[in-house]
């Protein structure tokens, strides 16, 4: 079976590289490790990076790429991907080199998103310092799926994440999973939504305190960004969350205080209803002023 350290990063397309870039980096909190020309690639922890931007003509979802436990899992995967006749090829040499990683396997999930499965990241020459806030780690993606049913076969049975909790519409069908990339503690690394077709809904971002989270926020109210009105505080995974929109429309969230899980014996997965009261326990107004832009680019393999 698959076995995944963490989410290791995410590529965007984007219509402005330089706007992207400052966004990212001043506003965000990543540190800009490299520019050459069409790509820039971010980080905010001891990896070469956790978010690729590629100039593009329209923006987009790339793709998302998760991180193996160990080198060994990469013939896992094929093996597990040739056995599931789930669309796959090894990353050529010069391609993970471009990437920073030793290795990998990329594969469209059942709706063409690109997924990228690497090992060996190349580590930062420098120490990551937290700026203007302390942001710790890329959190989680959300995508929306036309599909809810076989996505979640997917992810679960081919892609061994673990189901953590899940939300219901009212008659009792669930349409939201949250998800483990196993053994990885967090409560989600990603999660799937029902849609009207398959989209980017959101990334996130873990940053240390309470104080984080409210410092980035008031920065991105004082330079006009779009902010959600208000910070809410997530059922599911009981962490707090504050959602924004990059310049791109992409919806962005800064996060803090999730839940962990064994990796034995875990609390079994909740279904949880639709209630914005769950989305956000303390009830605050919705945020509906986000542009929640998710385009995706199809996959290529």
């Amino acid at each position: 079976m698959l076995r995944f350290k963490k989410l290791s990063h995410l590529a965007l397309n984007v219509s402005d590289l330089d706007r992207s870039v400052a966004f990212y980096r001043d506003m965000v909190g990543l540190d800009l490790v490299e520019q050459a020309g069409d790509t820039a690639f971010l980080s905010c922890d001891g990896d070469h990076h956790n978010l690729m931007l590629h100039a593009a003509s329209a923006p987009s979802l790339k793709r998302i790429a998760f991180e193996l436990e160990s080198p060994a899992q990469i013939e896992v995967a094929r093996r597990v991907l040739d056995e599931a006749g789930v669309r796959h090829r090894r990353i050529d040499a010069g391609e993970c080199a471009a990437m920073y990683v030793e290795d990998g396997v990329r594969l469209a999930d059942p709706d063409g998103i690109t997924l990228d499965l690497v090992v060996g990241m190349t580590r930062r020459t420098s120490a990551f310092v937290p700026h203007p806030i302390r942001l710790v780690r890329l959190s989680h993606a959300v995508i929306r799926v036309p599909d809810f049913q076989r996505s979640l076969k997917f992810y679960t049975d081919v892609m061994n994440f673990r189901v953590s909790d899940f939300r219901h519409e009212d008659e009792g069908a669930p349409y939201f999973a949250f998800m483990r990339c196993f053994p990885n503690p967090y409560h989600h690394s990603f999660a799937i939504q029902q849609g009207a077709k398959a989209a980017f809904f959101h990334a996130a971002y873990t940053v240390e305190s309470l104080d984080d989270l409210m410092i980035g926020r008031n920065r991105l109210l004082e330079v006009g960004a779009i902010v959600a009105p208000a910070p809410g505080r997530h059922k599911a995974s009981g962490s707090i969350f504050q959602y924004f929109a990059d310049p791109d429309g992409f919806t962005v969230e800064f996060t803090v205080g999730m839940e962990e899980f064994p990796e034995t014996s875990p609390r079994p997965p909740r279904n949880l209803d639709k209630r914005y009261s769950t989305t956000d326990i303390w009830n605050g107004p919705k945020p509906a002023n986000l542009p929640n832009f998710g385009a995706i680019e199809p996959a290529t393999i």
